[in-house]
């Protein structure tokens, strides 16, 4: 059985807020390496201010350097333990298409590592 990271995200506010910060921090290790710079590009915020805790985006990033987007979707905890990815075209609100690598994980050690891969690849394809 796979250690799952922040098991509790779904259910525990403070769970979710450290999950969060676990994904910027990771990515930003990422993007160190190559000198890019990360923004938001989705919003996951209610007209009332309330932000959306479903893990869907947990994480998300727009790297200008390459015209490309990442988006992460945390998974409710769960065994077997998978991960899986695709490519998706989206657009800014004026329309411009944006190019977004999705990654859905339950999150553990093991795919992290290959998130990170993933990102390593789409970021310099």
């Amino acid at each position: 059985m796979a250690d799952i990271l922040y098991e509790d995200f779904l259910t525990d506010d403070t769970a979710y807020d450290e999950a969060v910060q676990y994904w910027e921090a990771f990515f930003d290790d990422i993007i160190e390496d190559y000198g890019f710079s990360r923004r938001p590009y989705l919003n996951n915020t209610l007209v009332d201010g309330t932000v959306l805790r479903d893990g869907n985006p947990i994480f998300h990033a727009y790297i200008s350097e390459v015209d490309r987007a990442v988006r992460i979707i945390q998974e409710e905890p769960e065994e077997p333990v998978d991960i899986v990815s695709w490519t998706n075209e989206t657009e800014w609100p004026d329309g411009t298409p944006l190019e977004e690598l999705v990654i859905s994980l339950v999150l553990t050690e093991e795919t992290k590592q290959e998130a990170e891969q993933l990102i390593r690849e789409w970021l310099m394809e």
